[in-house]
């Protein structure tokens, strides 16, 4: 149950519908799992797929808006429970990666405050809003068995890959003229895109597009992380005085920015490389690997 378009599917229309079965079933087979850490990562991870999915084909797709939405709202209605835990390894992650500068007695009340904001959100209705997300991808299921699409082929695929690459160079030229969190976000966003669209379209020329989807898979990483930074500095900086002495809590804002500076350093080249080609040119090779692909059916 590869998440990638086959040579057995009948049509892209047909394809894309088996690959979003297969999705929501593990999303759903996660709503019951023991661990609810390890099942709200799957299941968001299963919604971004879906929205990678959607979004390939969203020219010749009508229903691209409303599943789109749909599939956001419902990671998005588990999120909270996901953050909280994101901000206690990323303090981890600071204090570890810069033990020989800090007194770590003395940051502890950061992390102490972000246990307590964990155990409270685990107090809210976590049942209630799993069984939500579980309706809500059922009714997802139903739906899927009615996608259709106005094109197939080639034409079906051609212009969502373009269009979302472009957007991904658009993202590099914006973060690097305005390097702050939301456009690196942005730009983590639409690598995150092209990665999905690359797995898809990993029969087109496994070699090729393996290439292309290990920096995909590392930038996701670090952008991801980059993000996470990003959201420990807005929550101290929101509300200094939960998190303990002013002096430490500004020891903390700082690392966490260095930290960024030393992810950006890291990324840039594999950014660079990654999108060095133009999006047209891009999308007529992956075409032709397409039609040879076809061929061996």
């Amino acid at each position: 149950m590869a998440y990638r378009f086959k040579l057995k599917d009948r049509s892209v229309a047909d394809g894309m519908r088996r690959i979003a079965g297969e999705q929501i079933e593990k999303a759903l087979a996660s709503v019951e799992a023991r661990d609810r850490s390890d099942a709200i990562h799957d299941i968001r991870k299963r919604c971004k797929k879906l929205r990678g999915l959607v979004r390939l084909v969203r020219p010749v797709f009508d229903g691209y808006a409303q599943e789109n939405a749909g599939f956001r709202r419902l990671a998005d209605s588990i999120s909270a429970a996901r953050d909280s835990k994101v901000m206690q390894d990323t303090y981890d992650g600071l204090v570890n990666e810069f033990a020989d500068r800090i007194d770590r007695r003395a940051l502890d009340s950061i992390r102490r405050q972000f246990a307590l904001q964990r155990r409270a959100e685990a107090g809210t209705d976590g049942e209630a809003r799993m069984r939500d997300v579980r309706d809500g991808l059922r009714e997802a299921r139903e739906r899927v068995a009615m996608w259709n699409l106005s094109a197939d082929g080639w034409e079906a695929i051609a212009d969502g890959l373009r269009k979302t690459y472009q957007r991904a160079c658009a993202a590099s030229a914006q973060a690097r003229s305005c390097p702050d969190s939301r456009n690196f976000h942005e730009l983590r966003k639409r690598i995150k895109y092209h990665w999905y669209h690359c797995r898809l379209l990993e029969n087109l020329w496994p070699d090729l597009m393996e290439a292309r989807q290990r920096p995909a898979r590392r930038l996701s990483d670090l952008l991801g992380d980059h993000h996470d930074l990003g959201l420990f500095i807005a929550k101290l900086e929101g509300d200094r005085r939960a998190f303990g002495d002013q002096r430490d809590v500004e020891v903390a804002i700082g690392l966490a920015r260095e930290r960024q500076a030393r992810l950006e350093k890291a990324a840039w080249p594999m950014i660079d490389r990654l999108l060095a080609q133009q999006p047209k040119p891009l999308a007529r090779q992956f075409g032709a690997l397409w039609a040879v692909w076809r061929q061996e059916d």
